[in-house]
């Protein structure tokens, strides 16, 4: 996995068009649903804190955790801007330990995509488990893995006064995995930088998150294309799981 040092400065502005209060919006229909009603929060790859701040901003108590040390960064200054105390640290979601587990985990905008193998997997959702309060609730999304396999390779390039993105994706059946070359030639100030980094998710099934889930004795709940409480279908993009500690 990697820390993505370079993307963290330009992440707020790929994700621009993301309605992440509509994310929020969802996990609370989906919450009155189960009628679970979780005090505390820790959201697992949390990037910059989009879709942990919408959280904070309703009241709930809410931590965030990301391996990248300069997208924690960017998250701890946006919530001090806005008034939010929320607790955002660098770990590895495959190892964290809280001090006290808390009542609900989410990792959303495809986090899980990036964990590179399927014992990655087993790893992350055994210290969900030990990181849960009992009857606590794990809900989390991901890229469909036919979704991944459906893109076309393609060089992109998105020119802005301050800012030049190029990017080359493709995927790769033989790993189940969608790469991204990104290049970024960036202004700040009267300076320009540059850099380079490869991005790579990994696609799995449902039944191999359902059986992961099951080796952490996380008892699986739902599985909904998302945005919706429709059962996932082949057309499916993005797949939501909710899961529960017993």
């Amino acid at each position: 996995m990697h820390c993505y040092a370079g993307l963290a400065r330009i992440y707020d502005f790929l994700v621009a068009g993301v309605d992440f209060e509509g994310w929020a919006d969802y996990l609370e229909e989906i919450l009155r649903r189960f009628n679970h009603h979780p005090r505390t929060i820790l959201d697992l790859a949390c990037g910059t804190g989009n879709t942990t701040l919408p959280l904070a901003r309703r009241g709930y108590r809410v931590m965030g955790l990301d391996l990248s040390p300069a997208m924690v960064a960017i998250a701890r200054e946006k919530a001090a801007k806005q008034g939010l105390a929320v607790n955002f640290f660098t770990a590895d979601m495959r190892s964290f330990q809280l001090n006290e587990p808390v009542d609900l985990i989410t990792c959303f905008h495809d986090g899980l995509n990036y964990l590179a193998d399927y014992r990655d997997l087993e790893r992350t959702f055994q210290q969900v488990k030990n990181n849960l309060t009992p009857g606590g609730m794990f809900i989390f999304d991901l890229n469909a893995i036919q979704w991944l396999a459906g893109t076309t390779p393609e060089v992109t390039v998105v020119d802005e006064p301050d800012l030049t993105l190029i990017w080359q994706s493709c995927y790769r059946p033989v790993n189940c995995s969608w790469e991204v070359q990104l290049t970024a030639f960036v202004r700040e100030g009267e300076y320009y930088y540059k850099f380079t980094e490869q991005h790579r998710e990994y696609g799995y099934t449902p039944e191999q998150i359902q059986q992961a889930l099951q080796a952490a004795e996380l008892k699986h709940l739902a599985s909904y294309d998302a945005f919706s409480f429709n059962p996932i279908h082949t057309e499916s993009r993005r797949h939501f799981y909710i899961a529960q500690r017993s």
